[in-house]
């Protein structure tokens, strides 16, 4: 039961933090067409999603702390889903950027929060069983972020993947608020 309550939503904020970590390789190739985007302009977008999260982990961990890790990455995450929704909108770099550093902020929990919570919840001799689990979890959202949202892209554009990542990111939210 505490693996379903409990790991289960983590790991599912995990896969989609790392989903949309890398879902701009693939997304690449539209943005340029779309929104005439330069490699410089694409290196940038990537950079700001990784800035936001470093720099919010030092708060992080007061967070997680004070509040915990499922009401913190909960809240956090509706962060990540207003930032792909923006996303998806954005018709310029600089609304681009915005999503992308607030889906940066969403989901900078989303592997620190995991593992205080499995350090609350599981035997300590299951800890390196449980914090493996969860970074398969991410890895099968790297992987996902490959030809599976290639595939996706065969029925929409880009903008319709944000909307539906967003609307993801803000059930894995509610999922981690009111499951675990």
């Amino acid at each position: 039961m505490i693996l379903l309550r409990v790991f289960i939503p983590f790991a599912l904020g995990y896969f989609l933090s790392y989903l949309l970590r890398v879902v701009n390789a693939v997304i690449a190739p539209d943005l340029v067409r779309d929104l005439s985007l330069s490699a410089v302009d694409l290196g940038l977008l990537t950079s700001v999603n990784f800035l936001a999260f470093a720099a919010f982990q030092l708060p992080l961990g007061i967070l997680l702390d004070r509040f915990g890790p499922r009401r913190t990455e909960s809240v956090l995450l509706l962060f990540a889903a207003g930032g792909a929704c923006i996303f998806a909108v954005s018709s310029d770099l600089s609304g681009l950027m915005l999503g992308r550093a607030l889906i940066g902020l969403g989901t900078s929990a989303c592997l620190m929060a995991a593992f205080k919570a499995y350090v609350m919840w599981f035997p300590k001799e299951r800890i390196p069983l449980i914090n493996s689990f969860q970074m398969t979890a991410g890895g099968f959202g790297a992987i996902t972020g490959t030809m599976p949202v290639e595939m996706t892209l065969q029925l929409t554009d880009w903008r319709g993947l944000f909307v539906v990542l967003g609307g993801l990111a803000a059930l894995i939210s509610a999922v981690l608020y009111f499951v675990v």
